[in-house]
C-alpha cells in the first residue's frame, strides 16, 4: 500500500501568448477577424442548407450538423482567448476549466466522428450509387447523427474530465494492488451446494450456446439475418460467462478469492463490453423482426448482409466505448478497502471501496444505464407494438400464429434480459443489500445466458429441425 499527499487548487491562470507580448494586439485583430469569418461562414452554410430544398440530402445534412458543431466548438475557446490577448479574463475557476474541457472534447470528438460519417456517405454514393437512397435513408442518417452527437462525444469528454478532476483531489488516499471477493460468504454453509448447482448450469450454458453457433454455421437454412444475430448473441453470451463464472466457481470452493487491480479492471471491461453488446444485439433482433413482419416485401433489400454486419459492429463498438468510459472512471478513483462485496468486479460494488465521494460516478453510471438499457429496451418494445398491430391485421388465424411464433422466443429473452438489467442498475442505492445484489447478478450472469439456448432450441421449430438435420448428416 502507498500513501501520498495531493494539493488542491481552485483557480488557474492562462499563460496564453505571453511569449509574444509585443504582438498580442496584432494577434487579437487577426484572430478576431478569423473568428468572425468562421461564425459567419458556418451560419451561412447552416442557413442555406436549411432553406434550399435541393440541399436536403444526406451529405448536406451531415455538413450542416458539422457546421453547427464547429460553431459551438469555437465559442467554447476563442472568446476567452481573445479576452486574454487584451489583458482581460486570464484566470479561470476549477469548475470553469472543467466545463471548458468538457465542451472542447465533446465537440472535437463529435467533429471527428462526423467527418468519418461523411466519408462513409461519400463511399456509398460513389461505390454503390444505385443503392445509395436505400442505404443512406433519413432514418439511418438520423441514427448516425444522434449516436455521434448524443453519446460518443459527450461520453468520452465526461471520462476525460472525470479523470482530470480525480487527479486534483486533496486527500490522503491508500492505493491497493489487489482485491478479495467476499462472494457468497453470507451463505457459507451452502457454498458447496451452490457450486454443485451453478457448475451444471454453466456447463449447460456453454454447451447450449456452442450448439446454437455450430448449428447456424452448418445449416444453410438458417443463414438468415435473424439467425445471424442469434449466433452473434450466443457467441457473445459464451464469452460473457467465461469472464465471470469460472472465477466465481473457484471462489465457492475456497480457491482464487484474490484478484489483482489489473485483473479486476480487465474483468469489468469485458463484462461491460459484452453485456452492452448483448443489449444492442437484442435490439437489432427486434428491428429484424419488425422489418420481417411489417415490411416483408422490402425485408431482403433492407436487411442485407452488409447492414447486418454493420449493426453487429455498431453493437460491439458501443460496448467498447462505454466499457472504456466506465472502467477508466471507476479505476481512476482511489480505493481504501480490499474486500469487494460481490463475486465479480461490477461497477457499484467497486465504487463502494472508494475513499472519496462517488456521486459523479453514480451520475455517469445512471446516464450510461439509461442510454444502453432504457433506450434499446424502448426501441424493442416500440417495435413489438408495431409488430403486434400488424399481426392482428392478418386475416388467417394460421398466419397470425406463425407470425407470433417467429417473435415469441425473442420477446421472452428480451423481457428477462432487460428486466434483470433494469433492476440491477436502476434500483435505488439505499435499497440495495449485498445478498439482493448477488441474487440479481446470478440471474443475469447465469440464468439469462442459459435461457437464450433453451428458449431458442426448445421453442423454435426451425432450430430443432436444423439440429436433427445436422445430427442426421453426422450419423450417415
Amino acid at each position: 500500500m502507498k500513501r501520498a499527499n495531493h494539493t488542491e487548487v481552485r483557480e488557474f491562470v492562462f499563460q496564453g501568448f505571453s511569449n509574444f507580448q509585443e504582438h498580442q494586439l496584432t494577434l487579437f485583430v487577426v484572430f478576431l477577424s478569423l473568428y468572425i469569418l468562421t461564425l459567419t461562414g458556418n451560419a451561412i452554410i447552416v442557413t442555406i442548407i436549411r432553406i434550399d430544398h435541393h440541399l436536403h440530402t444526406p451529405m448536406y445534412f451531415f455538413l450542416s450538423i458539422l457546421s453547427t458543431s464547429e460553431t459551438f466548438y469555437s465559442l467554447v475557446i476563442i472568446p476567452r482567448m481573445l479576452s486574454s490577448l487584451v489583458g482581460l479574463s486570464q484566470s479561470i475557476s476549477l469548475e470553469g476549466c472543467g466545463t471548458q474541457l468538457f465542451f472542447f472534447l465533446g465537440f472535437a470528438i463529435t467533429n471527428c466522428l462526423l467527418l468519418a460519417v461523411m466519408g462513409y456517405d461519400r463511399y456509398v454514393a460513389i461505390c454503390n450509387p444505385l443503392r445509395y437512397s436505400v442505404v443512406m435513408n433519413w432514418r439511418v442518417c438520423g441514427m448516425l447523427a444522434s449516436s455521434v452527437c448524443g453519446s460518443s462525444g459527450p461520453e468520452l469528454a465526461t471520462l476525460h474530465v472525470h479523470i482530470m478532476y480525480n487527479l486534483m483531489k486533496k486527500e490522503n488516499h491508500t492505493s491497493v494492488s489487489e482485491f478479495m471477493f467476499q462472494g457468497f460468504s453470507s451463505f457459507h454453509e451452502h457454498q458447496l451446494t451452490l457450486f454443485v448447482v451453478f457448475l451444471p448450469l454453466y456447463i449447460l450454458t456453454l454447451a447450449g450456446n456452442v450448439t446454437i453457433v455450430t448449428i447456424i454455421s452448418l445449416d444453410r437454412h438458417l443463414h438468415t439475418p435473424m439467425y445471424f444475430f442469434l449466433s452473434m448473441l450466443s457467441a457473445s453470451e459464451t464469452v460473457y460467462t467465461l469472464v465471470i463464472i469460472p472465477k466465481m466457481l473457484l471462489n465457492l470452493i475456497g480457491l482464487s478469492q484474490l484478484i489483482s487491480l489489473v485483473g479486476c479492471a480487465t474483468q469489468m471491461f469485458f463484462f461491460i463490453t459484452l453485456a452492452i453488446n448483448n443489449c444492442f444485439l437484442l435490439t437489432a433482433m427486434g428491428y429484424d423482426r419488425y422489418m420481417a413482419i411489417c415490411n416483408p416485401l422490402r425485408y431482403s433489400v433492407i436487411m442485407n448482409k452488409r447492414v447486418c454486419i454493420q449493426l453487429v459492429c455498431g453493437a460491439c463498438s458501443i460496448g467498447l466505448i462505454v466499457a472504456m468510459t466506465q472502467v477508466s472512471a471507476v479505476f481512476s478513483l482511489p480505493f481504501c478497502a480490499l474486500r469487494v462485496p460481490h463475486f465479480f468486479c461490477d461497477i457499484r460494488p467497486m465504487m463502494k471501496l472508494s475513499c472519496i465521494d462517488t456521486t459523479a460516478n453514480e451520475i455517469l453510471t445512471l446516464i450510461i444505464s439509461v442510454l444502453v438499457i432504457l433506450v434499446p429496451m424502448s426501441l424493442v418494445f416500440i417495435s413489438y407494438i408495431l409488430i403486434i398491430s400488424t399481426i392482428l391485421k392478418i386475416a388467417s388465424a394460421e398466419g397470425r400464429k406463425k407470425a407470433f411464433a417467429t417473435c415469441a422466443s425473442h420477446i421472452t429473452v428480451v423481457i428477462v434480459h432487460y428486466g434483470c438489467a433494469s433492476i440491477a442498475y436502476f434500483k435505488p442505492k439505499s435499497e440495495n443489500t449485498r445478498d439482493e445484489d448477488q441474487l440479481i447478478s446470478v440471474t443475469y450472469t447465469i440464468i439469462t445466458p442459459l435461457l437464450n439456448p433453451v428458449v431458442y432450441t426448445l421453442r423454435n421449430k426451425e432450430v430443432k429441425e436444423a439440429l436433427y438435420r445436422v445430427i442426421g448428416r453426422k450419423l450417415s
